[in-house]
């Protein structure tokens, strides 16, 4: 706070919040405020509250509340990010908690939309749709069991969906935001001033799109408009290893322009191996259920389980870098045609079919409890990524190789382990994630998402603040790395050189545009470096 500001009346501030959400909707206790304090990898300042909003008036006079005190905020919705793009540093600062804002508003089948508020997790979602025979076209990320639908849109979010349909904002067609001054704001056809209906994400300039991938520094998202699909009711997938990894980003690369595929996960063999290793895939009964239950027919569901259990583990000896594909269709016919395209095009590059558990599993549990926030022996877990045109996946690969050597003293010393994850995201783009694993404390934040009898199956560690600084400065560089090859991220944060990295024009527009909506810079100060 300014020096020359008069000194905040904090137990009336708490009161007045209480009055807006009731008194157990406000947290100022200092054990339970630490979790908020926190992401998967950052360790910041706790908020001074955090307020639990139930209605979308609840969040206009908290907001209101707030910013009239000179007081900044941040809006949170499941917190599984790992970029500090709700966290600051600053001894100022209210959490906004979304989750209780976790109404779904509308499902509208003739004009194909679903207004959902902020709060309402993928999982509550897929579950809300699934019985209607609709979908959104991207429909969720693997901690959708937590993650909120306003944070994956502030994030842009990529997962389920992803391959054919692009990231989540590209699902989007119309916002509902809290400003700064407490004044409500809509986008598109939604700010209509008669019969306002979210129908329709394009009326004159995009506003609906600079609030998507904010990181929240632009407004509170209070309720979200997605557009709907019919849903699949089909589903087929494929497996297919490469001995070299051109030959891997090559076949990426083709199935991607094919846009035929829902999703597509390619996994070096160091990350697949943590990964089986981290979930006990194959072993697990509920997850082969799974996979029964949601195929069309439970005879051909079991067939599938079977197969996925004789396959088990064994599967992956001696496979080198590996695709995983999902392939949606508007029935047999469909499904099979695309697949032919999509195994046509991975052996024309060296692929070798295996069987394609992994992606039986996803789909079969798409919502799983956050357990890759671990390692498999307990070690803390932070990715890293970039997204690039599929002309530059090789040689981002190549670069990260170089770099990590070159930094192998560094993380030998610190017994840092790594591995690649390469994600399809629509028919031009492709996201290559690094995965850093390092054995150091577990915070209160992670093991708040994780059960009890988890946590005991896994190791604990001394805190080691030196590879954990170690780490972030492995993150900087790969930051870099994709920085100098013009590649962009999402959930940017705080981590990611966001502002420093756009023409002078944009970075002006950027700021501009944040001055008139939050003049004061006390939504999420410090998100987009702005």
């Amino acid at each position: 706070m300014d020096a020359d500001k008069s000194p905040i009346d904090y137990d009336g501030f708490f009161a007045t919040l209480a009055q807006h959400v009731g008194p157990d909707n406000v947290i100022t206790d200092e054990a339970a405020l630490s979790p908020y304090g926190k992401d998967i990898y950052y360790e910041c300042r706790p908020p001074i509250a955090v307020v639990r909003p139930g209605t979308i008036e609840e969040v206009r006079n908290t907001v209101q509340t707030i910013t009239v005190a000179g007081l900044c905020l941040s809006a949170r919705g499941g917190g599984l990010s790992y970029s500090a793009g709700y966290l600051t540093d600053r001894q100022d600062c209210v959490t906004l908690d979304m989750q209780r804002l976790n109404e779904i508003t509308e499902i509208n089948q003739d004009d194909m939309y679903v207004r959902v508020q902020a709060g309402v997790t993928w999982n509550q979602l897929n579950e809300a749709l699934e019985p209607l025979g609709l979908r959104t076209p991207f429909w969720g990320t693997g901690s959708g069991l937590f993650a909120t639908v306003g944070g994956g849109v502030s994030q842009n979010a990529i997962n389920y969906g992803s391959g054919r349909y692009g990231t989540v904002a590209e699902s989007v067609i119309g916002l509902r935001l809290v400003m700064a001054n407490g004044e409500e704001l809509r986008t598109g056809s939604w700010a209509a001033d008669v019969e306002p209906s979210p129908f329709n994400r394009y009326y004159g300039p995009d506003l609906t799109g600079l609030f998507l991938g904010d990181s929240g520094a632009l407004g509170v998202k209070t309720e979200i408009a997605l557009q709907l699909i019919p849903r699949p009711t089909e589903v087929r997938y494929a497996a297919f290893s490469f001995a070299n990894r051109n030959d891997f980003a090559k076949a990426t690369g083709a199935v991607g322009r094919l846009g035929l595929v829902s999703e597509c996960f390619g996994l070096d063999p160091f990350f697949l191996s943590e990964r089986i290793a981290s979930t006990g895939f194959a072993d697990d009964v509920d997850k082969l259920l799974g996979i029964a239950k949601g195929q069309s027919s439970i005879l051909r569901g079991m067939k599938e389980a079977f197969k996925v259990a004789a396959a088990g583990r064994r599967y992956l000896k001696d496979v080198g870098y590996t695709l995983h594909m999902s392939v949606d269709g508007r029935d047999d016919a469909d499904a099979d045609t695309a697949l032919e395209s999509v195994k046509n095009a991975c052996s024309s590059h060296n692929g070798r079919e295996i069987e394609a558990s992994i992606p039986k599993v996803m789909r079969g549990t798409p919502f799983p409890p956050p357990i890759m926030m671990l390692g498999p022996n307990g070690d803390r877990w932070v990715p890293m990524h970039g997204i690039l045109p599929h002309s530059l996946h090789a040689t981002l690969l190549d670069d990260i190789d170089v770099f990590m050597d070159a930094n192998k003293d560094v993380i030998e010393r610190h017994g840092l382990v790594w591995g690649q994850v390469s994600n399809l995201i629509g028919q031009s783009r492709v996201l290559i994630e690094v995965n850093l694993y390092w054995k150091d404390r577990r915070t209160d934040m992670i093991e708040s998402y994780l059960d009890d009898d988890f946590l005991k199956t896994r190791e604990t560690f001394e805190p080691d603040p030196l590879a954990h600084a170690a780490v972030g400065e492995l993150r900087k560089g790969l930051a870099n790395l994709f920085r100098r090859r013009g590649g962009t991220h999402m959930q940017i944060g705080r981590s990611y050189p966001f502002l420093e990295s756009r023409m002078d024009p944009a970075a002006d527009l950027l700021r501009s545009l944040k001055k008139t909506v939050d003049p004061n810079n006390l939504i999420n100060p410090g998100a987009l470096f702005l």
